[in-house]
């Protein structure tokens, strides 16, 4: 306690106990230290969402994607043909709204798997509004049942809860596009069940084909038993049934 540090400054010699050279040592670590730490860089742990690089990479980016706004209006404006004719709704709307989600999803950059999904879409909805015209202009009325009826604009607007709901169903249906569109990999198993869907949606074009050839040319009433017809009773809604679960 008795010992004392002792400096010349000039002519004048100063005396500093040690107490004062702790005081001074605690002040410039205080103020120097926490501004040491702050600018040291930290070695952290990656995000979990970064750690496996090799995955995200593949993943496109929401702005590659369809916004869910386009796909909504490719669900809605194809089914306002309803407005004309009520069967359209269920008919051409249905067609256009996947010709339309299907071709939507193709026009991004996504994996080989979401354009071979995509693709099932754009075959299924072009194939059926195909079928659904040479139905309608070259068969009798009363096999295609597409009659005209005449209605008033407020009769017309009467159909909007239809409309709506099918848009909304159809909006559903090609939703999937999304999952298939980000999923990390494409395996077999995934590869397998697009080409399921395709297989789906052939038997029922062929079932589709079959049987209003046949009814062409053997009438309405007649029970159709070749082709696919042999082994399942209604080959196009099973074919739909297994595509669209596929």
């Amino acid at each position: 306690p008795s010992l004392r540090w002792s400096t010349r400054v000039g002519s004048r010699v100063c005396r500093v106990s040690p107490s004062a050279v702790v005081m001074l040592r605690d002040f410039l670590l205080a103020a120097i230290i926490p501004h040491a730490i702050a600018l040291r860089p930290i070695a952290t742990r990656p995000p979990p969402h970064t750690r496996s690089s090799h995955v995200t990479a593949s993943l496109p980016p929401p702005a590659a994607l369809p916004s869910l706004a386009s796909l909504a209006a490719a669900s809605i404006l194809p089914t306002c043909l309803g407005f004309w004719k009520t069967g359209y709704a269920a008919s051409y709307g249905y067609g256009g709204a996947m010709l339309a989600a299907g071709a939507l999803t193709l026009r991004c950059s996504v994996p080989a798997l979401a354009q071979a999904h995509a693709l099932a879409l754009v075959f299924y909805g072009l194939r059926l509004n195909l079928f659904l015209l040479y139905r309608e202009l070259a068969l009798p009325e009363e096999i295609h049942q597409m009659k005209k009826r005449e209605a008033s604009s407020a009769d017309r607007l009467k159909r909007a809860p239809v409309i709506l709901g099918c848009s909304a169903l159809y909006y559903l249906m090609a939703a999937p596009l999304r999952i298939s569109a980000v999923a990390p990999t494409s395996g077999p198993a995934a590869a397998a069940l697009v080409a399921c869907s395709f297989l789906g949606f052939g038997i029922a074009a062929l079932g589709d084909t079959i049987k209003t050839y046949v009814k062409a040319k053997e009438g309405k009433g007649y029970l159709v038993t070749s082709g696919p017809f042999r082994y399942l009773r209604h080959p196009n809604y099973t074919g739909e049934l297994f595509g669209w679960t596929t």
